[in-house]
């Protein structure tokens, strides 16, 4: 009896190191989500900001480069983001913002890299080779980014934005293609690149 019971506990010990080592083996890598600017650098559309599911890419991207790595959570949903064409850091804060959304859901699996690559092939809405929905353009420029829209209004079938009244001149528009025009003037519209700029386009994920 006593040669059963010490067998009996040898295999418990054994059974309670295994589980042990198992919990010891758990996969500890964190989801996570990059932002890469697939526009070329002649084009000189920047990324400017991007939200996907419960992530936000604050700082700008300019053509051609990455993000910082973001922590994230496992998920699948569209990717929003804002254009600034024309632009660069050192200008101050941009005068045109194009909202754009990705084409298809993008999913980032547990312990993983998502790679967000931003470019006229994998987004909508750059009014150079599509446009966005009105129920899209109100969400990225009421929700998701109001701050940016304050006091104006989206057009996305022609990528301005109007001032409204009372914010700064009434009636002044900024077109995807050029600088915000001043009260009563338009900009020129057309897509991010802004003429022959527009058409550029990165590789796709």
């Amino acid at each position: 009896m006593p040669s059963r019971m010490m067998a009996r506990g040898s295999r418990l010990l054994a059974v309670a190191a295994a589980a042990s080592i198992g919990l010891g083996a758990c996969n500890d890598t964190p989801t996570t989500a990059v932002v890469t600017n697939g526009f070329a650098a002649t084009t000189a559309v920047s990324v400017y900001k991007l939200w996907w599911l419960e992530t936000l890419f604050p700082d700008a991207v300019a053509p051609g480069a990455a993000s910082a790595v973001q922590r994230t959570i496992p998920g699948s949903d569209y990717a929003y983001a804002l254009l600034a064409p024309g632009w660069s850091a050192a200008d101050g804060p941009p005068r045109t913002l194009v909202p754009i959304k990705s084409a298809a859901k993008l999913t980032a699996y547990d312990h993983q890299l998502l790679r967000i690559i931003v470019a006229e092939a994998t987004f909508t809405g750059d009014c150079v080779s599509s446009v966005l929905t009105a129920d899209d353009a109100t969400l990225i420029t009421t929700q998701l980014f109001p701050g940016e829209f304050a006091g104006a209004t989206y057009d996305p079938a022609t990528c301005t934005t109007t001032l409204t009244a009372g914010a700064g001149g009434a009636g002044g528009e900024s077109g995807a293609g050029g600088s915000a025009g001043a009260p009563g003037d338009q900009g020129n519209g057309g897509g991010p690149g802004g003429g022959d700029q527009g058409g550029a386009a990165g590789s796709g994920p």
